[in-house]
């Protein structure tokens, strides 16, 4: 039995097995964190279980990510953040904040990018807002470099991460991760012509 079933139960593993099924993917393990690796059209996707120990301390927080690697022509790079008193911080220090004109959405976001149109082009679709809106996500983000949820991109390519602060409790909720990085992908190859 490995960590994360004695910690979480077997059932837990039942609901990888079966995203894993459902997306014809590879259940594999690092750390005791299990994962799916899979393929989206020529895309690798994975989606994972992540727990972060905070430094110092016996605490640990668990993630749910769904991660996207590709090569990106446009070296678009963006995050997406809870609006917070850490991004009221930010905006002190005049870091530029990206608005998508939904009342909903840039309440709850902070948005940051190096191409603020190309940004605001992919969070148009109207299908890809409502369900970042729904899922609440703790980031989004896209780059080429630095490790996030213990990812780095490969030489050349940069990585989409989306990462909800939350434990697993069903398979709707590896199911809504795959729905938003089918979504971003599909835009990011229309505006950005990513491979």
């Amino acid at each position: 039995m490995s960590i994360v079933e004695s910690i979480f139960g077997k059932n837990q593993r039942a609901i990888w097995e079966e995203f894993s099924k459902q997306q014809n993917g590879i259940l594999k393990s690092e750390s005791g964190d299990l994962f799916v690796e899979y393929k989206y059209l020529n895309f690798i996707l994975k989606v994972k279980n992540y727990n972060y120990n905070v430094s110092g301390s016996s605490i640990s927080v668990s993630y749910l990510v769904g991660m996207a690697e590709f090569i990106n022509p446009s070296q678009l790079e963006f995050q997406i953040t809870k609006e917070n008193w850490f991004t009221s911080f930010i905006k002190i220090f005049k870091k530029k904040e990206i608005k998508v004109r939904n009342k909903t959405f840039d309440k709850r976001f902070f948005i940051t990018s190096n191409k603020e149109l190309k940004t605001i082009s992919i969070l148009k679709d109207k299908s890809l807002l409502e369900k970042i809106i729904t899922l609440n996500p703790t980031r989004i983000e896209i780059t080429n470099s630095g490790e996030s949820f213990g990812e780095v991109p490969s030489k050349g390519k940069s990585m989409l991460y989306f990462a909800k602060q939350e434990k697993l409790k069903n398979l709707a909720q590896l199911n809504e991760i795959h729905s938003v990085l089918v979504s971003f992908i599909e835009n990011l190859k229309v505006n950005c012509e990513i491979q």
